[in-house]
């Protein structure tokens, strides 16, 4: 990109959006201060789920009131990472900021990112030093996940980051690539590659209201950040199940000599398998869930459905580039 785009840069922000209706004006708000005072122009993506609120009014409100929107509807619920990577195709700018509408994600921080973009960052990592008001449980979760991910993941995703983050329009062009079904943010992010530089912060509590993702969408967020960007799971399965055969083996062996020596009891039999059986087959379930994560996805993949289903696009008047059909990323 040249020295005269980046003085002068059009900056998208995607925000996925679901049932936030008190949340929107503010976000708007905030992020139109940052990006006055910036001097910068400016587009916000919504990727917004169908909601049972009054979330898309209060949008329609603020394209009426001039702020530069673009307005994303789907056709219905495809959830947070489908929302993030129809945001990417949707957005015109030489930079883009991935940022939550719940304001846990600071706007303030857009000024830090875009300096560490024009100093040649492709990708500025926002990474948390707190979490406020969070569930204990869920943190803990959290650190197993990203320790599980440190230590299997075939790319480096750091720490304590979310998708806060700012992607110049290369690295957005990359990433639209790739059309997987089940696409995370973060490992996609750290799968293209790229110059990266992180800045540290502290998250904010939400806003209003609760977190829209529940313990089955945390679930399926935490296994979209493992199974796509890991071998070890299958191989682990593997291992386990030729471990197993070896202890089953040993353990037979000693048992015959232990009954042969001391003689076997008449239920010696009934005292050995059922333990053994009920051991066995919930390692063998547990190995065929695994499994079945890996074929689950290939399948998925191969039937080659569409990531999402537009509904409606609404962009506003103040927006400096219009999208048109041909410019939307496959």
């Amino acid at each position: 990109m040249s020295s005269s785009q980046k003085n002068n840069p059009l900056i998208s922000v995607i925000a996925p959006i679901y049932n936030e209706e008190r949340n929107v004006v503010p976000l708007v708000q905030r992020l139109g201060e940052v990006f006055d005072k910036l001097r910068l122009d400016w587009e916000l993506v919504f990727a917004l789920d169908p909601c049972a609120d009054r979330t898309e009014e209060k949008i329609l409100e603020m394209i009426k009131a001039n702020f530069p929107i673009r307005l994303v509807k789907f056709s219905r619920r495809f959830g947070k990472p489908v929302s993030l990577m129809a945001g990417l195709r949707h957005c015109l700018g030489d930079a883009t900021i991935v940022i939550d509408s719940d304001l846990q994600d600071p706007p303030e921080l857009i000024g830090t990112m875009i300096e560490k973009w024009r100093e040649g960052a492709l990708v500025v990592i926002a990474q948390r030093t707190s979490r406020q008001g969070e569930n204990f449980l869920y943190l803990k979760a959290a650190e197993l996940f990203y320790w599980i991910l440190d230590k299997f993941s075939e790319v480096k995703v750091p720490r304590n980051t979310g998708d806060f983050r700012l992607l110049d329009k290369r690295v957005v062009d990359e990433i639209c690539r790739i059309n997987e079904r089940h696409g995370f943010l973060r490992g996609l992010t750290a799968l293209v590659g790229f110059k990266t530089a992180v800045i540290p912060f502290e998250r904010d509590p939400r806003l209003t209201g609760r977190t829209q993702i529940s313990v089955f969408g945390a679930v399926g967020i935490a296994l979209d950040g493992i199974i796509p960007f890991s071998k070890a799971p299958i191989r682990m399965v593997m291992a386990l199940g030729l471990g197993i055969f070896f202890v089953g083996i040993i353990t037979t062996i000693l048992w015959t000599i232990y009954g042969l020596a001391r003689g076997f009891g008449y239920n010696w039999l009934l005292l050995g398998l059922f333990p053994f059986g009920w051991t066995f087959f919930g390692v063998s379930i547990s190995c065929l869930g695994v499994v079945g994560e890996y074929v689950l996805r290939c399948y998925e993949d191969s039937r080659d459905r569409p990531l999402y289903i537009v509904d409606e696009l609404v962009e506003s008047a103040k927006l400096s580039r219009k999208l048109s059909t041909d410019e939307v990323k496959a």
